[in-house]
């Protein structure tokens, strides 16, 4: 299976290294699912581990074990084009991982990214939610 992390869970991850979500992306590298992201994930990261004042290294577990995409033009267009309210960077997330088609399902916390992405057609799934 293909994950797209959005930020929320990755630094859950980070951030709760003993959490669900650590736990469930742990497991879920055992089984060989692949994870992806937008290149946002990376800024974001850095952003949050030097607001908390950790080491950036303390993300490259989870950095190292995804692929990430650019924003390009096309990621920005999509995001403008997406109809029902999202922050700007959620926009971008929301963009790249439909851009990456449908073998991906969005990983996210967010309530209202979870429920705009499936306004957008994306299987979505938290980790923090028992299955």
């Amino acid at each position: 299976m293909r994950w797209y992390l959005d930020s929320s869970v990755a630094l859950d991850v980070v951030l709760r290294p003993l959490g669900r979500s650590a736990s469930w992306m742990k497991s879920n590298l055992t089984r060989g699912d692949e994870f992806a992201s937008s290149s946002l994930l990376k800024l974001e990261a850095a952003r949050v581990l030097r607001r908390e004042n950790l080491a950036l290294q303390s993300a490259d577990h989870v950095l190292r074990n995804a692929s990430f995409f650019g924003i390009d033009d096309g990621v920005l267009r999509f995001a403008a084009a997406i109809e029902p309210h999202v922050k700007s960077l959620d926009a971008i997330h929301l963009a790249t991982c439909s851009l990456l088609g449908s073998t991906v399902t969005m990983a996210s916390h967010d309530r209202q990214m979870l429920a705009v992405a499936e306004e957008l057609g994306l299987d979505v799934h938290d980790p923090r939610t028992p299955s």
